[in-house]
């Protein structure tokens, strides 16, 4: 019974691949065999590990719930090292091994504008010992449809972070006033360019905001992709960029050094920490935005799993060497629970999309 079932798969795999590769040259397209081979395999292992996991959960004691976790997880962050992500998943990792007395590993994933860090959180196997932390890329249509990465392929657990987007300028910057960066900018359109993330990201939609509540067009402000805002703001500083779009709190530092300046804020209201800092809501300009952090896992991770890291980052994000962490860096915590965060994903993705619908953006 089992050598004539192997004998059926083995004859029927290569049938489909010689379809598909025959479909696609219909249409006038070289798609190479080797790389259709690749990705037909790549999508069956992804199967055969859920339906794996789901067979071992079948046969599963009901005490699977109680005992995990049972030994370290992993927490992927899909940018590098320096930026919000890195640095709120850093400051949580210990507060979470206290709760859960299991280790836990912050790893760097980095590459494609966040892409491979996001794959590997969604590709991992669902057993709550590969989690991590999406932003706001996940329910960005462009990105999405470069990366074909969307958050229906991850279970959320807990929103913890709201990132308010700044205009940071390096210290010796002609512009003193976010008007005369912009007056600047409508003289020069195309002369100075900026940075914040990879291009379509969270940092590049609030630069399009930008530049579409001023009159101007994507080309009047050219955008240098980068694997987030800690390599956006080392470009700022070696003047391979003249702007950076990034969170407030992650250009603390060096405003604070005195290598760089905040020109404006994308918030309703002045912010507490830099009350000298203008919104452009004060200066006429009508655009807010805000980045966002949650921790996350692979879809079908089992529910009983996902409570125990509900509760362990609902108390983690209350603990107090956390939150004076996060307030001294400028980072804003807003905690939801993984209901309260499956509703808040929904609502970001039907505001993106209603964005890109207003800027006309074309990808």
């Amino acid at each position: 019974m089992v050598r004539k079932a192997k004998r059926v798969s083995n004859g029927h795999t290569p049938k489909r691949k010689k379809v598909r590769v025959n479909h696609e040259k219909a249409k006038g397209e070289t798609v190479s065999p080797v790389r259709v081979g690749n990705e037909a395999l790549a999508v069956r292992r992804q199967v055969l590990r859920w339906l794996g996991w789901t067979a071992a959960t079948l046969v599963a004691s009901p005490g699977l719930a109680q005992r995990y976790p049972s030994r370290p997880i992993t927490l992927i962050v899909p940018w590098a090292p320096g930026g919000s992500t890195d640095l709120t998943a850093r400051a949580l990792a210990p507060a979470l091994e206290q709760i859960l007395r299991v280790p836990v590993n912050v790893v760097n994933r980095t590459g494609g504008g966040g892409a491979v860090g996001h794959a590997a959180i969604a590709q991992a196997r669902p057993d709550g010992y590969t989690i991590g932390i999406i932003t706001l890329e996940v329910v960005l249509p462009p990105w999405v449809s470069q990366t074909k990465i969307t958050a229906d392929m991850f279970a959320p657990i807990s929103l913890l972070v709201l990132n308010p987007v700044s205009v940071v300028v390096r210290k010796d910057a002609p512009w003193r006033t976010i008007q005369e960066f912009i007056e600047d900018l409508k003289r020069n359109p195309g002369k100075y360019k900026a940075s914040g993330t990879a291009r379509w990201g969270s940092y590049d939609f609030a630069r399009l905001g930008f530049l579409r509540a001023l009159g101007l067009r994507d080309e009047s402000l050219p955008w240098i992709p980068t694997q987030g805002a800690a390599a956006a703001l080392q470009e700022l500083l070696a003047g391979g960029i003249n702007v950076a779009f990034v969170a407030i709190g992650e250009a603390a530092s060096l405003v604070r050094a005195g290598e760089g300046r905040y020109l404006a804020f994308m918030t309703d209201t002045r912010f507490p920490a830099f009350p000298e800092v203008p919104t452009l809501k004060e200066i006429g300009i009508d655009w807010t935005f805000a980045s966002f952090l949650m921790a996350a896992a692979p879809k079908f991770t089992l529910p009983s799993v996902l409570e125990v890291l509900d509760k362990a980052f609902a108390q983690a994000v209350e603990n107090p060497d956390f939150v004076r962490f996060m307030q001294n860096a400028n980072l804003v915590i807003r905690h939801m629970d993984r209901k309260q965060s499956q509703a808040f994903l929904l609502e970001r993705s039907k505001a993106m999309e209603r964005i890109v619908q207003e800027l006309g953006l074309k990808f």
